[in-house]
């Protein structure tokens, strides 16, 4: 039978052995009743996906004047591009749309040339990098469709130079042996660290894990941000871990008590540690996941078989992870080379 699975739902075990779930996202949250799939489950469930799905709220510009950009934007979000797509980058769409909306939306939009668009990328990038960078490609795609839809003759934002932004540092071996020894098996915090680093999986995949997607010694993930379907071997060392801290929720990684979660929380608890175990703060949760990768391009993995752990599609994400093994490697390379 296929197990129904649905985003935004938590579950725990309250004080009288009952499970509970409720949806929580961003800021919408409640209790769902019933049992999953049932009518009333999937008719709270709907509800508050509906209400989340707006909580970045699109701006039904209904009087934008014909051809400005304002009801480009309002005939996009109609349209077959923007349907196809998942419903947290449509909520990011729209979070990047209707600020733009606000401001331009009456302007012409065939008079946003390819100078405009530079400026308006340009304004955005000299605080915040990854949102121009974010912003031209949202832009991009809008853009496209209104070449389609009769709005303009070409896409100002081809051609336009993504900005540079920074990278997560990778966990150095020194730094884990650190951790390892501030935080022993049996505590939470190396619960937490053992999941990040032995599964190579993002805080969002993390907190969702549950007892019961461990079957025959294999972790079965969806990651929520691709979608790609893993089965990863579960190594020893996160059996000891699991082991070592008591159960006591449906997730692999809970709060205190019992109860699951959130991404953020997780981020928190292991800034805490990362503190209390005296490492620096570009030690952060996600450069744990680099580390799992690092540590598998040194064992001689190839890019299939780390693709395989990370679930990147394409080899130059694998080789942005293990450009940290590559630089070691090449140096050991070299350094034996010259004593020949």
């Amino acid at each position: 039978m296929a197990k129904l699975r649905l985003q935004y739902i938590h579950e725990y075990v309250d004080r009288h052995g009952k499970v509970r779930r409720y949806f929580r996202h961003r800021n919408v949250k409640g209790p769902l009743p019933g049992i999953p799939g049932s009518a009333e489950f999937m008719a709270a469930y709907q509800k508050f996906l509906g209400v989340d799905t707006h909580a970045c709220p699109a701006r039904h510009l209904g009087s934008a004047l014909p051809g400005s950009f304002g009801a480009l934007i309002n005939e996009f979000y109609g349209s077959r591009p923007f349907l196809n797509l998942k419903q947290s980058s449509r909520h990011t769409y729209k979070c990047v749309l209707e600020p733009l909306a606000a401001k331009h939306g009456h302007r012409d939009a065939r008079k946003l040339d390819h100078k405009t668009a530079s400026t308006l990328i340009e304004d955005i990038g000299a605080t915040k990098p990854a949102m121009a960078n974010l912003t031209r490609s949202v832009l991009k795609r809008v853009m496209q469709y209104g070449i389609k839809a009769g709005y303009v003759d070409a896409n100002p934002f081809i051609g336009i130079d993504r900005h540079k932004v920074g990278s997560f540092h990778c966990w150095t071996e020194g730094e884990l042996q650190q951790f390892e020894q501030r935080w022993p098996m049996g505590t939470r915090q190396r619960l937490a660290f053992e999941l990040l680093l032995r599964t190579a999986q993002r805080g969002g995949d993390v907190v969702k894990m549950k007892r019961s997607d461990i079957v025959n010694g294999e972790l079965h993930v969806i990651q929520q941000k691709t979608g790609v379907e893993l089965y990863l071997p579960v190594a020893p060392e996160l059996e000891r871990a699991l082991r070592a801290y008591p159960a006591n929720g449906l997730t692999l990684i809970a709060r205190g008590d019992g109860r699951p979660i959130t991404r953020a929380g997780l981020q928190r608890m292991m800034c805490h540690a990362v503190e209390a175990a005296g490492l620096p703060p570009r030690c952060l949760p996600h450069g744990l996941r680099k580390a799992c990768l690092r540590r598998l391009a040194e064992s001689g993995a190839t890019e299939k078989q780390i693709a395989s752990w990370s679930g990147h599609k394409s080899p130059q994400e694998v080789a942005r992870y293990t450009a940290a093994a590559d630089q070691r490697q090449l140096a050991k390379d070299a350094i034996s080379r010259g004593r020949k």
